[in-house]
This record gives structure tokens, sequence and C-alpha cells, in this order.
């Protein structure tokens, strides 16, 4: 079976085997994904902008004209020499499997078929055609963690001619994301803002690098709860494409609305003012509008309904991981859309 270690990715990346003509990656970390699909087509000595030589295709796409695929990968180059070929979004789509499971069974002479996919299970189809294909090899890519977060900050700090202590180094890594991509644009930014100092300090990563998810979490869970509707997709988007997990949001809001759940007994059950209520909970004065616009919005009655809702999305989201983000943006909009028009109708 033709795979590899998480924890071998990265010797692979450096000195690849291009006698495998499809390399399936593979992970939660779309951004690491991306990252690591670039680095093998930028090593096989194509560039995928070139249009002569290269192609990228998307796997819904080739659902619905498998034959694409098959015609790319068995295509010569206009001009002569190495041809790439770079399928994203790839899943759980049947056809693209199969197809796979045919195109890493022959050797593809001068061309590299690059398939970037979600997190796949082992039993996914996908991932086993790859495994078991003479010609293909697998590559799974997972969150940066450990050895992997510490090396790319290292490969940044020496491409900038910095270094860090550990407590810099500490505070730094509590502070990046999920996503390769969005983290290392971080560490650049860090390397920028301290070029032509010693070394990068703790004061240097506080001042420049912010707790971007953490804060952007936030904002969503306002937002929904507030009845920000046309604010919210945008919010979700920067979310997703920092890498934060799912059941992250979903956790996050199912917290918010029990402790909404809390403060609308006081206010409905013993006539405390919203304001006062508020008080007790000590939010942080850029949430405070927001808290308070869904505590005197939401009921007891939608609160309980809004919780039973939010449990069984995430029940939901369980079952099938691939919908996970789906399912997670469709209770966030139901959130505000309900927040929305308990609001109206408050002002009516």
């Amino acid at each position: 079976m033709a795979q590899k270690k998480a924890g071998e990715v990265e010797a692979f990346l450096s000195q690849p085997d291009f006698s495998f003509s499809l390399v399936l990656v593979y992970g939660p970390d779309s951004g690491l994904v991306a990252e690591r699909s670039a680095k093998l087509a930028k090593n096989f000595g194509v560039e995928p902008s070139d249009p002569f030589a290269a192609v990228t295709l998307s796997a819904d796409e080739l659902e619905k004209d498998i034959g694409r695929l098959f015609d790319e990968a068995k295509a010569l180059s206009l001009l002569g020499g190495k041809r790439l070929v770079r399928v994203r979004g790839a899943g759980a789509g049947r056809a693209l499997s199969d197809a796979i499971g045919e195109l890493s069974g022959e050797k593809l002479e001068d061309t590299l078929v690059i398939v970037e996919a979600g997190d796949l299970k082992k039993s996914a189809g996908l991932r086993l055609n790859a495994e078991r294909g003479r010609h293909a090899m697998a590559l799974p890519c997972y969150q940066d963690e450990g050895r992997a977060l510490d090396q790319m900050i290292d490969e940044e700090l020496s491409n900038a001619g910095l270094s860090m202590d550990r407590d810099a180094r500490d505070a730094l890594k509590a502070r990046l994301g999920a996503d390769r991509i969005a983290s290392r644009g971080e560490v650049k930014k860090l390397c920028l803002y301290a070029l032509g100092a010693p070394t990068v300090t703790e004061e240097d990563v506080a001042a420049i690098v912010g707790d971007v998810s953490a804060d952007a979490l936030d904002e969503a869970i306002d937002a929904a709860a507030s009845g920000e509707v046309k604010r919210l997709p945008h919010l979700i988007d920067r979310l997703a494409t920092a890498g934060t997990p799912t059941f992250q949001l979903h956790q996050t809001l199912l917290r918010y609305f029990q402790q909404l759940q809390a403060l609308r007994e006081g206010v409905e059950r013993r006539g405390e003012p919203v304001g006062r209520a508020i008080d007790r909970r000590r939010p942080h004065f850029r949430r405070r509008p927001a808290m308070e616009s869904a505590l005197a919005a939401w009921t007891l009655s939608a609160i309980d309904a809004r919780l039973q809702a939010i449990e069984s999305d995430i029940l939901a989201s369980r079952k099938d991981a691939g919908l996970a983000l789906t399912i997670t943006h469709r209770t966030l909009m139901d959130t505000a859309v309900e927040a929305a028009r308990l609001r109206a109708r408050g002002r009516g």
C-alpha cells in the first residue's frame, strides 16, 4: 500500500518520488493540503498557472463529466515536457473515486495528477483506491501541531534572518489558527514587523499577531444571536478559511444560548432589567451591545426551541462529517434569521 504517515509527509515532499504519477493529498486543514499540493507541483517542475502545461479541475464538475479527467491526465503538454493535472475539492464522489482507482493502476508518463481532498476516513473509497494503486501515493495532512508548526516558524525566521526566544515562540503558537496558510501569513507579518531587530520578542508577538480566530468566533456568535443576517456569511467564511473546527462553532453557540437562557430567566421570572442582567455577566465592552440585543429579543420559549435545534444539528454534523460545515452554516444562519424575526416582532 502506497501511503505515508502524517509525520513522514514533509520528508517525502522534500524529495518526492515521481514514479508515483498520482498523489492524493488529504486532511481537515484545507490550507495545509493546498500548501503541500503546491510544494509537490513546484518540485515536479510545472507552474500551476501555466495554461500550456497545467490544468486545475473541480471535483464537483468531474462528477458530472469524469471523462474530462482521463482526457487531461493522458493529454500531452502543448509545448512538450511535463504536464500537471490538479483536482480540488475531492470527497465522497463515486465517479472520481472510481477514476482514481483506474488511473492509479497505470504509469502516466511525464504527467502528475494531484488530488486535493478534505478529511477522509480509512474506509473512504477515494483514499482506499489511491492507497491500493500501484502508481499512486496517499499523503495525510493534519493540523499544525508540535514539530510541524515549529518547522514552519523556523522556515520563516530563517528566511528573514531572525531568531526567537522560547517565550515568544510559545506566545506565537498560542495565537495561530488551524489553517497552515493563514498561520504562515501571520508569521510572515511578524517577521516583517521585527525586521532589523536581533530577535523576535514576546512584546512583538503581542503587538502584531492578533488572536484572529477567537475574535472572529465571538463576532460570528454575536451576529447570529442578535440577528445580523447580512453580516454573518462573511464572518462564517472567515472562520472556515482560518480552519476553525465546525464542532467549536456549534459548541460555542450552544454554550452562548445556555448562558442566555439563565439570564432570560432572571428577566422573565424575576423582572430583572436587561441591563442589570448583562452587568452580572460582565461581557467584554465590544460584545455588550450584541448581548443586550439578544437578551431583549429572545424569549425563554424561543431559547428552548433554539437549543433543541442546535443540539439536533450537532448530532447531524457528527453523523455526516462531510456535511458538517454546511450544517453549521445553516445552524448559524437559522439562528440569525430567527433573532431578526424576534427583534422585528418586539419593535412592532
